[in-house]
């Protein structure tokens, strides 16, 4: 059985000032930092035998510090990047809401089928997060914990992945900056013990971009 610890990144700069985020690559806000930090110490009991994370700087400083808490390099892959949030990266909603008034309209109404412009389709998230899970099940034997640090789009996009939730549940999982959420794969049967476990934290900052950026 493989105990799969997945963790969202810290607090960024641009989760601060409310802008989109996606493929686009802030650094952690010392909140963020702090965030990393506490997560590193609430997970230094777990007897971690490998760390992975998004190459994006935000989900990637959060691994290393989790990973010098036990020792370990950390394994870089894009299957966990944020979902690709396309012309709208960059922009708060007021801003993607002025600049692009009828397909804003129509996100806001089925996010689902009508993505930003130039944006990543939500099933295309889910199935790369699927190939993740796959990788690390064909790698890893069946006693050993792994941390997989990522973000609100891809967490989402495993938990999907592995139990065959639609597009529009995905939406519906809340995951705050350094959440814990854990899962148990074992044999194409997941269990979820725990989600979006943040009581590790001393502050928690309210978001206020898109769901999924």
């Amino acid at each position: 059985m493989i105990k799969l610890i997945l963790v969202r990144h810290g607090e960024s700069e641009w989760n601060k000032t409310c802008r989109i985020q996606g493929h686009s690559d802030p650094e952690l806000t010392e909140l963020g930092r702090e965030q990393a930090y506490l997560t590193a110490d609430r997970l230094s009991g777990e007897s971690v035998k490998a760390v992975y994370s998004s190459d994006l700087t935000r989900a990637r400083a959060t691994a290393e510090i989790i990973a010098r808490s036990h020792g370990l390099d950390v394994t870089v892959t894009e299957l966990l990047r944020e979902a690709n949030l396309g012309r709208w990266e960059g922009l708060t909603q007021a801003q993607a809401a002025e600049q692009y008034p009828e397909e804003f309209r129509a996100y806001r109404a089925d996010p689902v089928a009508n993505r930003p412009p130039g944006a990543e389709r939500l099933e295309a998230v889910i199935a790369r997060c699927r190939a993740f899970v796959d990788a690390i099940t064909k790698l890893h034997d069946y006693k050993c914990t792994i941390v997989a640090v990522g973000h609100g789009g891809s967490v989402r996009g495993v938990i999907a992945a592995v139990y065959g939730l639609s597009p529009d549940v995905y939406r519906r999982i809340r995951l705050d900056n350094g959440g814990i959420t854990i899962l148990y794969l074992k044999d194409g049967k997941p269990l979820l013990a725990t989600l979006n476990d943040t009581c590790h934290l001393t502050a928690q900052r309210q978001e206020c971009g898109l769901e999924e950026g």
